[in-house]
């Protein structure tokens, strides 16, 4: 069902409704005692960056937020947020630039085109519509009716798929005998009366010598056209000079796309580089991860064999066939000699029986003569070996006695004294667990200690709560405290012995997991300055790829620890299962994709609705594309866990992952799905039955097609941009967990706090969205302010969520970067294919020739921006790092000691505290904490008093919304006190002590003790 322009213009006013009320909505709510905080929870959390207050009345957020400097937003949001607006930015003012100019030039010219309507008058280019034959009644079925009384023919029924094809029946008998030689002729089925001449069916004596026949293969064509394609390219007919407009705005566009996208690729790597130059000394800057580390068993194949149905076989066989795996069974230098000596003797020259001293010699003298100081020839084999890097492995750690040791050993001969620490990782798929259950524990002990002291200080009975425990679920302690049946226990006491228990368990657990049998195969090695850091983070360490692989660090609170355990063998093929689940699902995904479009093709069942505007609106302009978007709202997620599967070692590599996988989704379904489906959806029939005019199908109905991506991306420019400010959802659930859910202010807090933001979904939509207006520009000019619109609600909605609301994930300093440059890229080579593929149709070679010699500058551009761009974005220039690293120990007047004045001790003790799983973090004051309030709390319900554990506290925080700083501070508490919400402010934080929220002694307990990296 193609969109009129009528239900257009009803679906903007229903989006530009919705757009509105969800305004008013926002601001009237951001500035509601319940829900500010919701809306603005930056502004209220202690221990972070406030942004700036907000003044005025309704509406007067929006000129403060488009007015904040990118300072502002990067001291608040951080270097990726900052990025993300300049995206936002970068396609704003592209499509200023780009509509102006196709709304000048090329949707006047479409609109003065009388393609459109030539077609609805006359769809099969001059030939009379065989309705309008005067000859149709003989296409009518037997028996015909008697010569001299035509009948007009039957309309074919709207419930069929195909009315929009009417083709001619079958005439003639092919059962006849060859026609006399040079000659041809044919005959009429029984049933079908001769045709009369040209002459007596048209009444003109001028046809007296004209003869006709029936053209078996003609097929009438009804295009199904509204007004709005007089402003697309389908208005326009073949061979038009008005073309050559289309192909010179083509040229310009894509000058203009060049354009910003250099400058936006220096703006990038500014901020890229910002961000590198300052990184605090400290863990990150001077940190690498190393992989595949040799002489580890863990991640080998017969290690992961003998956790499946192999380990059946014979022990003999595995080693056998796993050497390598097997020197490390015995870490004695014979063993590693022996196993060295197998592997020469596998692949070395055998020795004939008559071979003679003679030769022996001659072999000698060879490789003596080929061999140096640095590399040694064989002279019983003839042959170099690589170096094995096991073996050498194996055989260090029989010289240091541990692989951390044998790990710092080998960084140590490369980087000499600039090496400060190494730090293995372990497996703790047998602790995590009891870790999560101790949080969860220690969780519910403190809110039940705060609703106890709620109730308290507002005057209403305690009474002792009870809660139901299985103590079949919680091993032999819980079946022998509890019992195998569900039981009713006091609630306080069962968290404090089950507290006591979980500490005993993960205490044990913790020094199973790190012994030598658990070690994972990679490791944090810091080194004292950058530039030991940058070289070793990228060159290769050793010719075995299978083997040393660094990789600058993650961010320690971002690691997927789990992931540390697998080696290159194992990623490589998780990423090639990845893939392989990624097409399938595309395909699958082709599916719903196609259905929507062809049931909106299939106006049949619909042309009721055509008299109903609203109706025919919502069928044309708003279900199509909200059903895509639905359809594509699962993907993400499933995309997430696929990196996660995949190997992913931080949250940021799974979420870039999303950003480059989630595109080339949608150009699979949104794009190609929609854009084939919906351009042969209405033509469907005439192309099973003649493929050949797949090309004059495709000029037609091609510009058509544009409609529906407009009002697509109409929709994502309104109402979808419009709910992400507004978050109705997430604000439901804060609305019913607060008010009848949540009954400590810590609990509360806990709903508003803490907001996290992930780009997996945010960067694809908008690049799909520069995609579709740059591909569709030209095609249909209305598309670029849609596309204008888009960009800039999303740049207001986007910069206010990033500085008020939103905490990011991770923080990848910009790395998303080179992913939205090559997705531009994309949309710049299918913009250009698009006006190849439409010019030529149009029987234009020049113009089209003009147009595919841009492809030539998408690649010159493209290639140039890598080799320029990209290699600084990867980490900081050796000058750069030398540079830092010489001025923070100038400054200190310890050139000696590590960046920042810092001693090898203290950074030891940095990354002790930070690459190191939270699993094995454990606090003892926190946990003694909760038990001692727990058993005042005890007594107290037993009917004794602890004046000092209700207290109010002496200097109370309270929020102040009109501080006209917009920060928030509090005063030093009772250190009695217990804390209601919030959390500690980092420590070592210049404002930690001004900005804590009511934590006194308990300030840890706010937290689990087990604390997060």
């Amino acid at each position: 069902m193609a969109v009129s322009g009528i239900s257009l213009l009803i679906t903007l006013g229903i989006y530009v409704a919705i757009a509105v009320v969800v305004f008013v909505a926002f601001t009237i709510l951001r500035d509601t005692k319940l829900t500010r905080r919701f809306f603005a929870p930056k502004t209220y959390t202690p221990g972070i960056e406030h942004p700036p207050k907000i003044r005025g009345g309704l509406g007067a957020w929006v000129p403060q937020v488009i007015r904040m400097s990118e300072a502002e937003v990067i001291r608040c949001a951080g270097i990726d947020a900052a990025l993300y607006i300049k995206i936002l930015r970068m396609g704003l003012e592209m499509f200023l630039i780009i509509s102006f100019l196709v709304l000048a030039i090329i949707l006047p010219i479409n609109c003065t085109g009388s393609e459109v309507n030539s077609l609805m008058s006359d769809p099969n280019n001059g030939n009379s519509n065989l309705a309008e034959n005067p000859l149709a009644w003989f296409a009518q079925p037997s028996p015909p009716p008697p010569p001299g009384t035509p009948a007009a023919p039957e309309e074919k029924s709207g419930d069929d798929p195909a009315s929009n094809i009417v083709t001619v029946p079958d005439f003639y008998d092919t059962d006849i005998p060859p026609a006399p030689p040079g000659m041809t002729w044919w005959k009429y089925k029984d049933d079908v009366p001769p045709l009369p001449t040209p002459e007596e069916a048209l009444n003109n004596a001028s046809y007296a010598r004209y003869g006709w026949r029936w053209d078996a293969s003609y097929q009438e064509i009804k295009y199904e056209f509204t007004d709005l394609d007089k402003t697309t390219m389908s208005n326009i007919s073949s061979r038009s000079p008005s073309l050559w407009a289309h192909a010179v705005v083509t040229w310009v566009v894509s000058l203009i796309m060049y354009f910003w996208l250099w400058k936006y690729n220096k703006e990038a790597l500014r901020l890229r580089i910002f961000y590198l130059l300052n990184q605090p000394p400290g863990a990150m800057s001077h940190t690498v991860l190393v992989q595949d580390i040799p002489a580890i068993a863990y991640g080998t194949i017969p290690h992961r064999a003998d956790g499946t149905l192999l380990k059946l076989i014979p022990k003999s066989i595995k080693d056998k066939a796993f050497q390598q795996t097997a020197m490390l069974t015995k870490r004695v230098k014979s063993g590693v000699k022996s196993a060295g000596s197998a592997a020469v003797g596998t692949t070395g020259v055998t020795k004939l029986a008559g071979d003679s001293a003679e030769a022996d010699a001659d072999n000698a003298a060879a490789a003596q003569a080929l061999s140096s100081s640095l590399v040694k020839i064989d002279a019983t084999t003839g042959r170099w070996e690589m170096r094995d890097e096991w073996a050498a492995a194996v055989n260090e750690i029989d010289s240091t006695g541990t692989v951390a040791a044998m790990v710092e050993q080998e960084f140590r001969r490369i980087y000499g004294d600039t090496l400060s620490h190494v730090h293995m990782c372990h497996k703790t798929d047998k602790l995590d667990p009891l870790v999560a259950e101790y949080e969860r524990t220690h969780q519910a002990a403190t809110d039940l200690l705060d609703n106890y002291i709620s109730l308290k200080r507002r005057g209403k009975e305690m009474k002792p709560k009870k809660v139901t425990v299985i103590g079949a679920k919680m091993g032999e302690w819980g079946k022998t405290k509890y019992g195998l049946k569900p039981k009713k226990v006091e609630a306080l006491e069962f968290y404090c012995d089950r507290l006591t228990e979980l500490r005993r368990l993960v205490l044990a657990e913790q020094e199973a997991a790190r012994s030598p049998d658990n070690l994972y195969p990679s490791a944090f090695v810091t080194f004292k300055r950058r530039v030991s850091q940058v070289v070793a983070s990228r060159t290769m360490m050793s010719e075995d790829l299978s083997t040393w692989s660094v990789q600058p660090a993650p961010g320690a609170e971002e690691l997927v620890w789990g992931n540390l355990g697998w080696r290159s063998w194992e990623r490589t093929g998780r990423v090639i299962a990845m893939w392989a689940l990624f097409w399938v699902m595309a395909a699958f995904f082709m599916i719903p994709v196609t259905a929507v479009q062809g049931i909106i093709s299939a106006n049949s069942f619909l042309d009721f609705l055509n008299d109903i505007p609203i109706a025919g609106a919502m069928i044309t302009g708003i279900l199509p594309g909200l059903a895509l978007k639905i359809f594509l709202a699962i993907v993400p997620i499933i995309l997430a866990i696929m990196n996660k599967f995949a190997g992913a070692v931080s949250v940021a590599q799974i979420d870039l992952g999303v950003v480059y996988e989630f595109f080339i989704f949608q150009v699979i379904t949104v794009f190609l799905g929609s854009f084939i489906a919906g351009t042969f959806a209405n033509q469907l029939d005439q192309f099973i039955n003649d493929p050949g005019s797949i090309i004059t199908i495709f000029g037609t109905s091609a510009p058509q097609t544009a409609i529906f991506f407009l009002t697509y991306l109409l929709l994502a420019a309104l109402p979808q941009a419009s709910l992400n400010l507004l978050r109705l959802v997430p604000l439901i659930i804060f609305w019913v967990k607060s008010k009848f859910l949540a009954g400590t202010e810590r609990a509360k807090a806990r709903l508003w706090q803490d907001q996290k933001l992930t780009y997996g979904t945010l960067i694809p939509n908008d690049t799909i969205a520069i995609l579709l207006g740059m591909t569709f520009c030209v095609v249909c000019p209305i598309i670029a302010p849609v596309a204008v619109i888009y960009f800039a609600h999303n740049y207001v909605v986007w910069k206010y969520q990033h500085v008020y609301v939103y905490k990011g994930a991770y923080q990848s300093g910009g790395m998303a970067w080179t992913r939205v440059f090559d997705q531009c890229m994309t949309g710049l080579v299918c913009f250009h294919l698009m006006m190849v593929a439409l010019l030529g149709i149009k029987e234009m070679v020049v113009p089209s020739i003009l147009c595919a010699i841009l492809w030539l500058f998408d690649v010159t551009v493209w290639v140039t921006v890598h080799k320029r761009f990209y290699r600084p974005h990867e980490c900081l220039s050796l000058i750069s790092a030398a540079d830092i690293d010489n001025r923070e120990a100038a400054a200190l007047g310890a050139a000696t000691e590590f960046s920042a004045g810092k001693s090898a001790a203290s950074v030891d003790e940095e990354v002790d505290r930070r690459y190191i799983s939270p699993s094995f973090k454990f606090d003892e004051p926190a946990h003694e904490q909760v038990l001692s309030e727990a058993a005042r709390m005890q007594a107290v319900l037993a009917g004794g008093e602890d004046e000092k554990l209700f207290a109010e506290p002496s200097q109370e925080l309270e929020y102040n919304d009109d501080i006209e700083s917009g920060r928030v501070t509090a005063s030093r508490v009772d250190e009695s006190s217990p804390a209601l919400a919030g959390e500690p402010a980092p420590a070592g934080s210049a404002s930690a002590q001004e900005l804590q929220l009511e934590v006194p002694d308990r300030e840890k307990s706010a937290t689990s003790p087990i604390a997060k990296a």
